[in-house]
């Protein structure tokens, strides 16, 4: 059979989470409007027709400020170091390509054009004419809608090397239930609170636990930066966080296929995505 490693790159909200998703119809990688949604690696595995082909979903590329977002730069470097093909996505006709991806003449290197469901289509060929022998190959694509996805994956087939499985054949990823439930209730925070909570909001599982006459236990701690976001994040008389728990229950409810029972702590830690510690632990749940 084939079998290899597809580092999925890019910037912030280009797509890649929205695209490791439709490739294997089960959400994964959570997906916001937010830039930087994406924090560590995610690998989802894609098994059909013979093939596996390992996908890793990489935070956005940026310029690192703190020890959080040096780990996620490194996550992307291992990724592109690991992969067999790299998949470089842009979401604009007037997006620039990485020259750090563009200056990688030995790998196998695809350009993934996004959203076409809203480009002009002479623009789009425009592009492709420009990058043409710069890539292995160009692929104008619309994870939202599902268009040329498969062909992509078609296209990526051709390049895998052939292997045995790295995985078993029913894993969807190599990450822990623990890490998905802290990407949900993240994932539902974001969008209700919006704006008024920027980055500043991190995720720990401290209890998940299994119970025979009673609904799964899981408690959470979300982690802040200032007293003034506890607030925030509460709401007045807990209306917020209440309807936080609600949206993350149903979301991690579908996931794991199980009632649960969530609770939901907040806590003020000053400078936690300098704290090495916590940033470990929320990477290798």
């Amino acid at each position: 059979m084939k079998a290899g490693y597809a580092a999925i790159v890019g910037r912030p909200n280009t797509g890649k989470s929205t695209l490791l998703n439709r490739i294997l119809d089960v959400k994964l990688s959570a997906v916001t409007q937010k830039a930087q949604t994406t924090r560590s690696r995610i690998m989802g595995i894609y098994n059909k027709n013979d093939k596996q082909i390992i996908f890793i979903d990489t935070p956005g590329l940026l310029n690192a400020r703190n020890n959080m977002e040096k780990m996620m730069l490194s996550d992307i470097s291992q990724s592109i170091k690991d992969a067999d093909i790299i998949c470089h996505i842009i979401d604009d006709i007037s997006s620039v390509p990485e020259q750090t991806i563009l200056d990688m003449d030995e790998c196998v290197k695809f350009l993934i054009i996004n959203k076409i469901d809203r480009m002009n289509e002479q623009k789009v060929s425009a592009v492709i004419n420009q990058y043409k022998g710069k890539f292995t190959d160009i692929i104008p694509m619309s994870a939202k809608t599902g268009d040329n996805v498969d062909i992509f994956i078609e296209k990526i087939s051709d390049y895998l090397p052939y292997n045995d499985a790295f995985y078993p054949t029913d894993y969807l990823s190599d990450k822990p239930e623990r890490f998905f439930i802290t990407e949900f209730i993240r994932e539902e925070l974001y969008k209700l609170y919006g704006e008024e909570l920027p980055y500043s909001s991190g995720i720990v599982v401290e209890e998940f636990r299994e119970r025979d006459d009673r609904k799964t236990y899981i408690r959470a701690n979300i982690y802040i930066e200032k007293e003034s976001q506890k607030g925030i994040i509460i709401g007045a008389r807990g209306k917020r966080i209440k309807e936080l728990g609600t949206r993350s229950r149903k979301a991690i409810e579908t996931f794991l296929g199980t009632d649960i029972f969530l609770e939901l702590n907040v806590k003020v830690k000053k400078n936690w995505k300098d704290n090495e510690l916590l940033l470990r632990r929320m990477w290798n749940m």
